[in-house]
């Protein structure tokens, strides 16, 4: 069992190539947070689902909303993609992607549920599969160390993991 850390600057496309390599493999789960028509979107990886998690006019809803910087995000699209994040763990794929770790899960919110079972189940040597998590590299040093994680590899290539 491995864990990689996918990390580059940000806007550099990590979110692109790993749409493509996801496609790629066999027995994946996990969630990618893709770009789509300038709005966040959620796409679970397995069903190719999309979730509408960006909220575009929060003065205007009454749904809970997480914030941070210039996005406000649907709570509720978060728990739903803790939910598919944890189920996932439950029969652990070959890979499980969560993209991506940032500001959020360093505080406690976003993804932070299912970012700390997955480090934790794949960090440890009885299971087999791999996490591979994305990372803005600006944040990988602070993400690395809140959530404990010992044995990492860091990749700025997926194909460097093929």
């Amino acid at each position: 069992m491995s864990i990689y850390i996918f990390s580059g600057p940000i806007h550099s496309g990590k979110t692109t190539e790993l749409l493509v390599w996801c496609n790629q493999q066999k027995s994946i789960s996990g969630i990618l947070m893709p770009d789509i028509n300038g709005h966040r979107k959620i796409l679970d990886i397995d069903t190719k689902e999309i979730l509408d998690i960006e909220c575009v006019d929060p003065l205007n809803t009454k749904q809970p909303l997480t914030s941070i910087g210039k996005f406000h995000f649907y709570r509720s699209i978060f728990e739903k993609s803790n939910s598919i994040l944890l189920d996932a763990l439950n029969h652990p794929p070959d890979w499980l992607v969560i993209d991506e770790v940032g500001k959020l899960e360093l505080k406690s919110e976003g993804f932070y549920r299912s970012v700390a079972a997955a480090v934790k189940l794949y960090g440890s040597k009885n299971k087999k599969g791999n996490l591979l998590i994305t990372v803005r590299d600006s944040l990988l040093e602070e993400v690395v160390s809140f959530f404990n994680i010992k044995k990492f590899k860091v990749i700025d290539r997926l194909d460097s993991i093929m």
